[in-house]
């Protein structure tokens, strides 16, 4: 089984995340996604809502998108949320399958900033979101490492269990979880940025007011 995780702070999931991510997973023909929220981002500050309400979005949103499912994995961890030690604690949990990890292009120009950036590959590939029309420049040292680990074709992705880097080329969603916020503590019109359910959880609990 190939498994196709996106990571992120989720302060609240919205469109954006779920159809980018369904657009890679086509891409590269996985079998599953799974959404992961983190419990400490390193690269940011603490987000607006609990770590609980966060998995509790995400499970709501991945029950609207076919196979998909939310983990609580990195909630569960004392450290604070490192990729490489994830993905290689997933590849402990499930040896069998391939791992892919979605990443967002102007991360992933920041990862030489990462824990242990140059063993992402160990046990697993990643997969760039790249915007339409990207003028993304990124450093030479990065450069120099994806002419080593970059293929072109998604097949790939298949046929080696780790170790490759896949540009995909995603549809732009102007959206972001700040603009959310921002729109709800404004009483702005934002309830189409993300699945019903999870419209109607962040009503239910009073969020981001």
């Amino acid at each position: 089984m190939m498994r196709a995780i996106l990571g992120g702070t989720f302060d609240p999931i919205h469109w954006g995340h779920l159809n980018a991510a369904s657009s890679v997973c086509e891409q590269i023909q996985s079998d599953h996604l799974v959404l992961l929220p983190s419990a400490q981002p390193p690269h940011r500050s603490y987000p607006g809502a609990t770590a609980e309400q966060r998995f509790a979005m995400a499970t709501l949103a991945a029950s609207d998108i076919p196979n998909c499912t939310a983990d609580n994995w990195e909630l569960l961890q004392s450290r604070k949320s490192y990729t490489q030690l994830t993905l290689e604690q997933f590849h402990q949990r499930w040896p069998q399958d391939t791992l892919v990890f979605i990443v967002g292009e102007d991360a992933f120009a920041g990862l030489e900033s990462w824990y242990k950036w140059e063993h992402l590959l160990d046990h697993a590939h990643l997969v760039v979101m790249r915007r339409p029309h990207s003028h993304n420049v990124f450093s030479e040292t990065l450069q120099q490492w994806l002419a080593n680990v970059q293929t072109k074709q998604p097949e790939q992705l298949h046929q080696h269990a780790s170790g490759c880097v896949y540009l995909a080329e995603t549809p732009a969603f102007d959206i972001s979880a700040t603009a959310i916020r921002n729109a709800i503590q404004t009483e702005q019109s934002w309830t189409h940025y993300v699945p019903n359910s999870v419209a109607n959880y962040i009503q239910t609990h009073q969020l981001y007011r």
